[in-house]
């Protein structure tokens, strides 16, 4: 009887034995396959980021060369001022042009990719650019930005670009920090501790957060360019100015610019052209500078950057889905004019022959990823909030602000900090990977 009871024990623990091994094959099996979900996600987004950049990378670059064709004109010895001030607006052209295509070309290997339609993507980046307003443009610029976007979006998107949605600013509100949300909807008063200690302390009211900065008038994926007047004679005066495009003029395989007239007056209509004030396409000085100009003392690159590649401007920040699995990848177009930094004389001259995938950190990124909800609450609810004091009901992030109004919660969160403040511990900023691994951003 004893030896029936051992065998029927090790049967018993046989089949359990058993049952662990058949769910630890399970969950090996679903570990593999979400593992294999997020590289075709990951793959997929970053490859798209790289198409954007790319025509990120071919509008500066076109933009650049306009701008040596005008000088070009404006320096031989025949009458073109005329037209070389038209190419300003073909340059503008460019600028509304290339964000549009890139954004085509991100959706297309997104698709190629296999990765899952954004439900209502589409229709938001159809009511930006309802709005989008374009200062000192030709007449009928934004016109002409609707139509493409509207063509662009006629069907579902499967990249969103995750643009910023607000123009900068120097001192940000709370109000368009999605970290501030989550902070206040998980209790996370460790938060509070370290990014707005004092704001929490002091705050009275809704007006307590400062103004929201304006809607972007600058289209997602944009080149981040403005315009600058000045004559011929008046930019090659700039040091190193005549260098730079010639330099551009030999890699093009361009002769150089032609020498400036004799003093005699001999080249008379020739001379006044080239003193004549006009319209040149220049890199935006808010928007493009030294990397450690964007994130003082933070910057998310160790080591020491090349000249030729120590600016931020333009990135493409790029937001794909797949089966639940969600990837932001950030993507820059680098090169060089005359081996140094093609933004050092701000004229832009394009020389853009690379395009590289970068830190999300350190790209030009408005949100963690395409979140419909999150866009929305920006785009109608803080505007909304910040005037009145006014939250919407039916959104969580609303929610979130009438619980930050609420003044128990405030006073519990304070007296927990008083009491355990010092126990938070800084988050460990993000891993890496080839998109750069933000906290935030995968």
């Amino acid at each position: 009887m004893g030896r029936a009871r051992r065998a029927g024990q090790a049967v018993v623990l046989l089949l359990a034995a058993l049952v662990a091994m058949a769910a630890l094959a399970l969950w090996v099996t679903d570990i593999r396959a979400f593992a294999l979900r997020r590289l075709r996600v990951r793959d997929g987004g970053d490859a798209a980021a790289l198409a954007a950049a790319r025509w990120q990378a071919a509008g500066l670059n076109l933009v650049g060369e306009l701008n040596l064709i005008q000088a070009y004109m404006l320096a031989d010895d025949r009458q073109n001022l005329e037209a070389a001030a038209a190419l300003h607006e073909l340059r503008q052209r460019v600028q509304l042009t290339a964000p549009v295509l890139g954004l085509l070309a991100a959706d297309a290997v997104a698709e190629a990719n296999g990765l899952d339609e954004l439900e209502g993507a589409a229709d938001f980046l159809r009511e930006l650019a309802d709005e989008a307003v374009f200062r000192d443009f030709y007449p009928g610029a934004d016109a002409d930005f609707r139509g493409m976007v509207r063509a662009a979006t006629a069907r579902p998107l499967r990249a969103f670009p995750a643009s910023p949605l607000y123009e900068d600013s120097e001192h940000p509100t709370l109000l368009v920090n999605q970290d501030f949300y989550e902070a206040v909807l998980a209790d996370d008063w460790c938060w509070f501790w370290f990014n707005a200690y004092p704001f929490l302390q002091h705050y009275t009211g809704h007006r307590d957060f400062g103004d929201v900065p304006d809607l972007a008038t600058e289209p997602f994926l944009g080149l981040r360019l403005g315009a600058a007047e000045a004559s011929l004679d008046g930019l090659l005066a700039t040091e190193g100015t005549e260098a730079a495009l010639n330099d551009q003029l030999r890699d093009l395989g361009h002769p150089a610019l032609p020498p400036p007239p004799p003093p005699d007056g001999a080249w008379g209509p020739a001379a006044a052209e080239r003193a004549a004030t006009v319209r040149w396409s220049v890199y935006d000085a808010g928007k493009w500078g030294r990397w450690e100009a964007m994130h003082p003392g933070n910057l998310p690159i160790e080591g020491t950057l090349r000249e030729e590649y120590d600016y931020f401007g333009a990135s493409a920040a790029i937001s794909v889905s797949r089966d639940g699995s969600t990837w932001l990848a950030a993507a820059k177009a680098f090169g060089d004019v005359g081996g140094g930094n093609p933004t050092a004389l701000t004229l832009a001259l394009g020389g853009f022959g690379d395009v590289r995938l970068i830190p999300v950190d350190a790209a030009d990124v408005g949100v963690r990823g395409f979140d419909l909800a999150w866009l929305r609450h920006l785009r109608f609810h803080v505007p909304d909030y910040a005037r009145s004091g006014f939250a919407a009901s039916g959104c969580r992030y609303c929610s979130a602000l009438r619980t930050w109004d609420n003044p128990a919660w405030r006073a519990r969160a304070l007296q927990w900090l008083e009491r355990n403040g010092h126990t938070c511990r800084r988050p460990r900023p993000g891993g890496g990977g080839s998109s750069g691994g933000a906290a935030y951003g995968h």
